[in-house]
């Protein structure tokens, strides 16, 4: 064991990756990300997983979670910055410096999540505007109908007059129906209707038209497999695959869709995960089990 560490301290000096310090819109890099700084220095250093559990005293669940930047699975921040010190040193990197790259890396993550929850009201508001818009036309058309039926039956009262006048008092009570007749029977109340119902029926056809055609989302990456995601409640989302640095983050709305065209395997992050379901490469994918308490789920698939 000590002569592992003694390799490694004197492979230090030649085989330690630089450093730099990245702009703030690089900040998800995986040169600045400290997970895969510390992966990296490890092969580097032809270190194994067992080997490094055993030095810091984890299990290598704790170090992989390290190295993936999976701090979700680690006990807190407190502890995080305590192994991930440890690592460092144990890795011969600067302890301080890895430190600083940590913060960043989470303070971007938070701000990036804010971020979101802003995107997300404004989508929000965005998708509520069509009805809106349709409402008011239906409440117009509506308004219009009612002004023309009206208008009809004013109209008919002349008839109904002129056959009390005729037929005296009996004649004043068979004309009573002209009344109604007349007012259903209006050409032009007819006409003005059925013109008013079928423009409302265009606006509303036009309407869920622009919401149908905003529900579905597809990203068009390198590569031969296929990922749909189907949002039954609203969902944050972060994807990521193997054949690219694209990269997809966003907050997805229930009854949206998402299909992703690329190489697996891919990287799944979602923050309502009971109300998601996958299909990969047309296979459904049952992930249940791999829900956490906070109903957020961390995947990869097609491995």
């Amino acid at each position: 064991m000590n002569h592992e560490k003694s390799s490694a301290d004197d492979k230090t000096g030649a085989g330690q990756p630089p450093i730099e310090e990245e702009p703030a819109d690089a900040a998800e890099s995986v040169r600045t990300m400290p997970g895969s700084l510390l992966l990296a220095q490890r092969e580097t250093l032809e270190l194994s997983l067992q080997h490094v559990a055993d030095e810091l005293n984890l299990t290598m669940h704790y170090v992989k979670a390290l190295e993936s930047d999976s701090y979700d699975k680690l006990p807190g921040d407190v502890f995080v910055k305590g192994y991930i010190r440890s690592y460092a040193r144990l890795l011969g990197l600067d302890p301080e410096q890895m430190l600083d790259i940590y913060r960043e890396f989470t303070t971007h993550k938070l701000a990036r999540k804010e971020e979101a929850i802003k995107r997300y009201a404004r989508r929000r508001m965005d998708k509520n505007r069509p009805w809106i818009i349709f409402s008011g036309v239906a409440f117009v058309v509506v308004a219009i109908l009612l002004w023309l039926l009206s208008t009809g039956n004013e109209s008919g009262a002349p008839v109904a007059a002129s056959g009390l006048g005729a037929g005296g008092a009996v004649g004043g009570i068979d004309a009573m129906p002209v009344f109604d007749t007349g007012s259903a029977a209006d050409p032009s109340a007819v006409s003005d209707a059925g013109a008013s119902s079928s423009a409302g029926e265009i606006l509303a056809e036009t309407a869920v038209g622009t919401v149908e055609e905003a529900s579905t989302v597809t990203l068009p990456w390198p590569g031969d497999d296929r990922l749909q995601i189907n949002f039954v409640e609203d969902s944050g989302v972060e994807i990521e695959h193997r054949g690219g640095e694209e990269a997809y983050r966003e907050v997805q709305l229930a009854g949206e869709q998402l299909t992703v065209h690329g190489s697996a395997p891919f990287s799944i992050v979602l923050d309502n995960a009971p109300g998601v379901t996958l299909r990969f490469n047309g296979r459904q994918i049952d992930f249940s089990s791999n829900i956490k308490a906070d109903n957020s789920v961390r995947l990869n698939i097609g491995l």
